[in-house]
């Protein structure tokens, strides 16, 4: 990628280098910040964080959601330099999931999508239409109201996303089995008083009930509810979620329905050996 052969070796500040815009869907107006490398390139894809801030940080002087996020920028090697990052702001009247956050998970069959992520996904669209992003390479991440809102995203929309990292939110466990396939590191602190720590532990137990393997938690033990410096300011965090690539999750999709389709067309055993095959067994030949 053009922008790496760029050396720093001073952190910039947010507030220099995210663009200030707005974005409008019938009549609801997202205020957003963005930033592209320096060095961006038409001929490169670029991969997209979004990043979704905490219930403190609402407003509309599309300022305030950038004060985390200066933590992903301390290190001036860091991979998020070589990103397309997106930073919206969700209204003082929202939030970005329509749910009291101290009463920790929630049913998203019962909890409408917000205006405010509902217009996101749009804004990402455009973004996508816009610049060069990798689609394969696309990644969410918030702390607090924004934990509610990445597990939101993950669940709603987890095709759009090739990994997240919720800070200290909550979700809806019941949406486990589709969770498993998306690689997702959770943080909570172990006496967190704003956000219950129940939500995280339960979303974690839920996902690994239904055979989730690509799912890490990090509990914070005696930490309450600002975690997101010890999350953030932490390399190796940023290192794993800029690792992850959605073309390996779609090749094993369709590789699983590339054999479904065999069984189906083959019959009965066709269908026992795709079946074994999806699960690494591999039939003796008789000698």
């Amino acid at each position: 990628m053009a922008g790496m052969n760029v050396k720093r070796t001073v952190a910039a500040k947010v507030g220099d280098i995210f663009d200030r815009r707005s974005f409008e869907n019938n009549g609801f107006v997202l205020p957003y910040r963005i930033y592209v490398p320096k060095n961006y390139d038409c001929g490169e894809r670029y991969p997209l964080l979004v990043f979704l801030h905490g219930a403190g940080e609402r407003g509309t002087d599309n300022e305030k959601q950038l004060i985390h996020m200066q933590y992903f920028f301390n290190d001036p090697t860091s991979p998020v330099y070589d990103a397309i990052v997106l930073a919206p702001q969700c209204p003082e009247d929202s939030q970005w999931v329509l749910w009291p956050w101290e009463k920790g998970n929630y049913c998203i069959e019962e909890t409408p999508e917000s205006p405010g992520l509902e217009t996101l996904c749009m804004l990402i669209d455009e973004c996508r239409d816009f610049y060069n992003i990798d689609d394969d390479r696309i990644y969410v991440t918030g702390l607090s109201m924004g934990g509610f809102g990445t597990w939101d995203l993950l669940s709603r929309h987890g095709a759009r996303f090739a990994a997240g990292m919720p800070v200290c939110g909550g979700g809806d466990p019941s949406y486990a089995e589709l969770l498993k396939r998306i690689p997702i590191r959770v943080f909570h602190g172990s006496e967190d008083g704003a956000v219950p720590v129940a939500g995280s532990r339960q979303m974690y137990a839920a996902i690994r009930r239904a055979g989730g393997q690509l799912i890490d938690y990090t509990e914070f033990d005696g930490e309450g509810h600002g975690i997101w410096d010890k999350v953030y300011e932490d390399r190796d965090n940023i290192d794993w979620l800029f690792a992850q690539n959605l073309a390996e999750r779609r090749k094993k999709a369709e590789k699983k329905a590339k054999l479904v389709k065999i069984a189906a067309i083959g019959g009965i055993g066709a269908a026992l050996s795709a079946v074994l095959a999806v699960v690494g067994i591999k039939k003796a030949k008789k000698k």
